[in-house]
């Protein structure tokens, strides 16, 4: 059973405590469904949440990460729309200069925070994304999908108050993303009502619980963030470009400006950019033989609200239900059945 949510008052924790959760008999589960991820899962505590092993040797590193007060930080659950956001708001930020984001990689424009600290043998990557992270010139946009209390300890004890961006989605259209997520670029093999089980009990990957992950940042009380609602930029995606822009201080635009980032935000310019659609990472992920892909996969995938319909029994959709609904007495944040 999964752990129950935080309390309402996050709590600084002093220091990260270790549990070995390699043979739970689910975490084995999804281990025999993956071609690397053999050193196994831990949890980190007290919060609860799930990474590799080999994430532990990083925490400290993570926790006394020199904070930059102008920094801006994109914080998410994968599969939440995070690259679409980061997009967004490193547009913003450098002046709507299209031509270079359609020419260099995102990933080579921003930072993934701990992307090293995620990666097991499988991968010969070397680059140590935390030491980037620090090298950038400010201001620094910097995405991660760390829950909030394992941000740095300046963000938590807010010694340094850098502007964050929060993204949130319909815990069951995460699931269905992070499944052929996993299945792309990890290999995972082993269907989809296996996923959904680890995924409702916090062990699909790392990061989990979803729930609680979302819940971190809610219940925070950090003042500097802006909550993004995926199925609200789908909806509006204009008044999600304004609100962002005015949080983060970017709002000398013309309305010319802003019909040309939509376009640029779009699904169809997304699937086609290859600055944008990570199909290099898809290829890696092939080439080095951890991936589960049917022939022509692609990371942006569909980019729609409500496939979760074309995957969930109800009664797997019923437990992902009471899961919102405990989230929602916590926080009011609704999971609508859209």
């Amino acid at each position: 059973m999964a752990e129950p949510l935080l309390s309402q008052r996050y709590i600084i924790e002093e220091k990260h405590e270790i549990e070995d959760i390699t043979s739970n008999n689910l975490i084995q589960e999804l281990m025999h469904n993956l071609p690397g991820y053999k050193n196994g899962f831990i949890r980190v505590k007290p919060s609860g949440f799930v990474f590799i092993s080999e994430t532990q040797i990083h925490l400290e590193r993570i926790r006394k990460f020199e904070v930059r007060d102008d920094d801006i930080w994109i914080c998410t659950f994968p599969k939440c729309g995070t690259t679409w956001t980061q997009e967004l708001i490193w547009c913003l930020m450098n002046n709507f200069d299209f031509k270079t984001a359609n020419s260099v990689n995102l990933d080579d424009r921003m930072v993934f925070f701990e992307y090293c600290t995620i990666l097991d043998e499988v991968f010969d990557f070397s680059t140590d994304t935390i030491q980037q992270a620090a090298d950038m010139a400010s201001p620094r946009i910097i995405k991660t999908h760390l829950p909030f209390q394992m941000l740095p300890d300046q963000i938590r004890t807010r010694e340094k108050t850098p502007k964050i961006v929060h993204v949130y989605r319909n815990s069951r259209d995460v699931c269905v993303s992070h499944y052929h997520h996993w299945k792309i670029l990890k290999g995972f093999s082993g269907g989809f009502d296996l996923w959904a089980k680890l995924f409702l009990e916090g062990l699909g990957g790392y990061y989990g619980p979803f729930w609680k992950h979302v819940e971190s940042y809610y219940c925070s009380q950090y003042d500097n963030i802006f909550f993004v609602k995926y199925e609200d930029m789908k909806k509006d995606l204009r008044s999600t470009i304004v609100a962002a822009s005015n949080f983060i201080g970017c709002n000398k635009f013309s309305e010319n400006e802003i019909s040309q980032l939509e376009r640029h935000l779009s699904f169809t310019n997304f699937q086609n950019t290859p600055s944008l659609n990570k199909q290099h990472l898809v290829n890696l992920c092939d080439k080095v033989g951890c991936s589960n892909q049917n022939e022509g996969a692609v990371f942006v995938r569909k980019g729609i609200v409500g496939d979760w319909k074309n995957y969930f029994r109800h009664d797997m959709s019923e437990n992902f239900r009471q899961r919102d609904k405990e989230l929602s007495d916590v926080t009011g944040i609704v999971m609508e059945d859209v």
